[in-house]
């Protein structure tokens, strides 16, 4: 194994999974790509937006940042319970509430009382009027997006809230149960059941106005991607106990070139999409996560200073890049009189558009998150973290 475990917080040792920060960049980096050409559309550009790879792209990222939460979290709350006895719920949810709060509710700041004001980022068609903050405040924007139309640059907060809810009850779900599998499994199920059971019910329905209520419960459970966590949760619990036919299995040569091969198949096509179930996706990202982490023979090795850095600026990165894009967009339009319709123009657009959102966001982590991410560190009960 590869990963790092040791105990108690006052230890020197941590938890960490090499690799795995270039990964949460990579994800980043897509969900960016994709809302480029989103943000194209929304300003009556020549864009790809409804291209199925392209309008999934983001989306599936997004379900990759769901396995990796759930997969480090489970393992961590797995290694605090094996050397303490417990879990500390109280630590646990300051802990969330350090790392994640501080930069959503800046977010939310921005997207409904500081944008609204600057003509700049304006969205044609869209706009915080009537827009349900109460719903954002209460870490529920996938409730907003489900039955609204999106907010202009807080649409990415919707897979926040939905982490935030998992996590309400998953530690807790973690304590109390032996094995983790005996509640991973049953929410994976669920999940498919619930959506599965939804769509087929709103097949059947030629009244309108149901029919429309219903797409608003069928957008509710599309949003909430528990069963993609719990996946996370299952190769964490692989790896935490050392199933080692398993483990062997998955970390073989052919598994991994197959994993490989699916996930850009899953990635770069337009088959099958668009998606109601993100599982199969799901699947093939625990895989790739597990190697990646803790197989000594991964065919991936990308664990160096530069990604560790990028891994970091990564939540900043997903929250602010829509911010990014408007004003690299706005600078396009305005100082060089054109709006992307060229190869060249496009070019520009997107190279300025992803400096702009790594700059934006390194300065967001330096110079806000890290205060609160060095008091987090104060409630870990099992340190983490990358050694660079």
């Amino acid at each position: 194994m590869r990963a790092r475990t040791a105990p108690p917080a006052d230890s020197s040792a941590k938890v960490y999974f090499p690799g795995l920060h270039a990964l949460r960049f990579f994800a980043a980096l897509a969900v960016v790509i994709g809302h480029v050409e989103l943000l194209k559309k929304y300003h009556a550009y020549p864009n790809a937006a409804d291209n199925p790879a392209v309008y999934e792209l983001g989306r599936i990222a997004v379900t990759f940042f769901f396995v990796l939460s759930g997969f480090l979290i489970t393992f961590l709350l797995l290694e605090e319970k094996r050397e303490t006895g417990v879990v500390s719920i109280r630590r646990f949810y300051v802990r969330r509430i350090l790392r994640i709060w501080p930069l959503y509710y800046l977010t939310v700041f921005l997207a409904f009382v500081v944008l609204p004001h600057l003509r700049s980022f304006d969205i044609p068609g869209l706009s915080v009027a009537g827009a349900p903050v109460a719903l954002f405040l209460m870490l529920l924007p996938q409730v907003a997006l489900s039955l609204y139309p999106p907010v202009p640059y807080a649409e990415p907060l919707w897979s926040i809230g939905v982490e935030e809810q998992f996590y309400l009850l998953w530690p807790l779900c973690v304590l109390r149960v032996r094995n983790v599998l005996w509640i991973a499994v049953p929410v994976i199920v669920a999940g498919i059941a619930l959506k599965q059971g939804a769509l087929a019910f709103a097949t059947t329905l030629r009244d309108k106005d149901r029919l429309q209520f219903w797409n608003h419960f069928i957008d509710y459970f599309y949003f909430n991607r528990f069963e993609c966590m719990a996946v996370g949760a299952v190769g964490a619990w692989l790896i935490f106990e050392r199933k080692k036919t398993i483990l062997g299995f998955l970390f073989s040569a052919p598994v991994q070139v197959l994993v490989y091969v699916l996930s850009a198949y899953a990635i770069l096509t337009t088959r099958g999409k668009p998606l109601l179930s993100y599982l199969p996706h799901s699947v093939l990202f625990g895989i790739m996560i597990m190697n990646i982490a803790a197989n000594p023979r991964s065919f991936l090795r990308l664990e160096n200073n530069v990604f560790v850095l990028l891994g970091n600026i990564s939540y900043a990165m997903y929250l602010l890049h829509e911010i990014a894009i408007g004003a690299v967009m706005h600078a396009q339009t305005t100082l060089a009189g054109h709006d992307a319709r060229g190869v060249g123009e496009n070019v520009l657009l997107y190279a300025a558009s992803v400096t702009a959102t790594v700059v934006v966001a390194t300065l967001a982590y330096k110079m806000f998150e890290l205060p609160f991410l060095r008091l987090k560190k104060r409630y870990a009960v099992v340190p983490s973290g990358a050694a660079t």
